[in-house]
């Protein structure tokens, strides 16, 4: 018969154990990362390789930082408020601002989304300020975010549609002027709908606005310090050694060229501001 001391080492041991087994796999799962964002075609699609370029991305540079992803694609207030409390992971396409760095933590841009204006290739129309856009008509699409600047900006009239598409049509039609958009997105459009129609257009070399494209992790994980230090290492890791470059250049060449403003990658500059 055991004795009352080697019943308790022996349920102790068997405790540790369990305990250790537990944190094991907690450790485990806690490595898989729930990825979200909302539906934005060519960066985010639900039936695409990879899931679009900006998920596909994402998930290689967290693959080779030591973490297996998940992602889901939801709509983006939904994908916004779910990361900032915790039921998302990381948030895989995000613009910084300063309200939301207080409930995510940013990593360095992966990517630089430039937005640009498009114009048919006989119209006569030029941007260099503002002010050429006098009296002009501009399709815009609802509740986008083009920037501040031309948010601000006055004296021409703007034509709001649900989607880029009906604007490239509208213009293709001569019923407004110019619109404008992030590149791929409207390289995207032209290949999946228009294209026959490409000669017709060219973008505008000024552009509208820059900003980087982040991941951003949830400040409810106690390790989100962590998982950005990780990313941010594998991005750097990915620009050095060339791979980063061949998966942007696969992307890019999924696209119908445009114009003379091929966009080039963005370039480390070791902050997280746009």
């Amino acid at each position: 018969m055991k004795s009352p001391q080697t019943v308790i080492v022996v349920r102790l041991c068997f405790f540790l154990l369990l305990l250790t087994a537990l944190s094991v796999q907690a450790a485990e799962v806690n490595k898989t990362l729930k990825l979200v964002s909302g539906h934005w075609p060519p960066y985010v699609e639900k039936d695409a390789p990879g899931g679009g370029a900006a998920i596909d991305l994402v998930s290689r540079i967290l693959k080779r930082a030591g973490y297996d992803t998940v992602a889901s694609i939801d709509s983006w207030p939904r994908s916004l408020q779910g990361s900032a409390i915790g039921i998302y992971d990381v948030l895989a396409t995000a613009w910084f601002t300063k309200d939301r760095d207080r409930e995510l933590q940013f990593s360095e841009p992966y990517y630089e989304n430039v937005t640009r204006f498009i114009k048919r290739k006989d119209s006569p129309v030029r941007f260099r300020s503002y002010a050429d856009l006098k009296n002009l008509m501009v399709g815009v699409v609802t509740g986008r975010d083009y920037g501040e600047k031309f948010d601000q900006a006055q004296g021409f009239l703007r034509i709001a549609k649900s989607h880029v598409i009906e604007n490239l049509l509208l213009m293709q039609q001569r019923r407004i002027d110019l619109t404008l958009g992030d590149e791929w997105v409207i390289r995207h459009e032209l290949t999946q709908y228009f294209p026959n129609a490409v000669n017709e257009f060219e973008f505008l070399p000024q552009p509208v606005s820059k900003r980087g494209l982040h991941i951003a992790v949830s400040r409810t994980r106690p390790d989100h310090k962590e998982i950005i230090h990780a990313f941010n290492k594998a991005l750097a890791a990915m620009r050095a050694d060339g791979s980063m470059q061949k998966l942007l250049d696969r992307y890019r060449a999924e696209l119908v060229h445009l114009g003379s403003t091929e966009h080039r990658p963005l370039q480390d500059t070791g902050g997280n501001k746009d």
